[in-house]
C-alpha cells in the first residue's frame, strides 16, 4: 500500500458517521456548532475537502434539529440497528466516492467495532479517523486484527472534536487504550 500522508487527503471529501446516542451533543453546543467545529478541527489538521455528516440515533429528536445544520439524521433505535446502519452507510459512501480518495470519520463509543470494514477501506487507499467519548470504555484491542493507532490517521476525544479541538497525539492513544486484556 502506498504511503498515505495528510497532503494526499487535503482536498478529499470527508464522510462523518456519528452515533448520536453514544456520543451526544455536549450541553453547551447545538448541531450547527458541532457541524462547524468538526469542519474546523479537520481544517486545522489540513483536511479542507467537502464534509458530509450522517448522524444515527435520537429517535425523539425535534423535527429539523439536525437537518437545519446540514446533518442527515437516521433515527434508529437500539445499538445494533445503529451499528448496522452506520457500517452500511460508510461502506456505501466509500463505494460511491470511488475511485477518489476520501476520509472516513467514525464517531462512536468504540470505533474499533468497525475495524474490519474500515480496514478494507484503508486498504483501498481511504483515510480513517475515530472519535470516541472521553469516558467511553477502555478498549482492549487484543481481540482485533488491527490496533486503532495502526488503522487510523487521527483519533479525537469526542468532546474535543465537538468543540473543534485537536486529535490525540499517538502516545496519548496508547495510554487511552487501557491495560492488558
Amino acid at each position: 500500500m502506498p504511503s498515505l500522508t495528510n497532503t494526499t487527503f487535503a482536498e478529499a471529501k470527508t464522510g462523518v458517521f456519528w452515533d448520536v446516542e453514544e456520543c451526544p451533543i455536549p450541553e453547551d453546543l447545538d448541531p450547527e456548532s458541532v457541524y462547524q467545529n468538526i469542519r474546523s478541527a479537520l481544517a486545522n489538521k489540513g483536511y479542507n475537502g467537502e464534509v458530509t455528516i450522517k448522524a444515527f440515533g435520537d429517535r425523539n429528536q425535534i423535527p429539523g434539529y439536525y437537518e437545519s445544520a446540514g446533518i442527515e439524521i437516521f433515527p434508529k433505535g437500539d445499538k445494533h440497528e445503529r451499528f448496522i446502519d452506520m457500517m452500511i452507510s460508510f461502506t456505501r459512501w466509500v463505494m460511491d466516492n470511488k475511485p477518489e480518495l476520501s476520509n472516513v470519520l467514525v464517531i462512536s463509543r468504540n470505533g474499533m467495532e468497525f475495524a474490519s470494514a474500515l480496514a478494507s477501506d484503508k486498504k483501498l487507499g481511504h483515510n480513517v479517523f475515530f472519535a470516541n467519548p472521553l469516558h467511553g470504555p477502555r478498549i482492549c484491542e487484543c481481540r482485533y486484527e488491527f490496533k486503532s493507532y495502526e488503522l487510523t490517521t487521527e483519533i479525537w476525544v469526542w468532546e474535543t472534536l465537538a468543540a473543534g479541538g485537536d486529535p490525540l497525539a499517538k502516545a496519548k492513544v496508547e495510554q487511552r487504550r487501557g491495560g492488558g486484556c
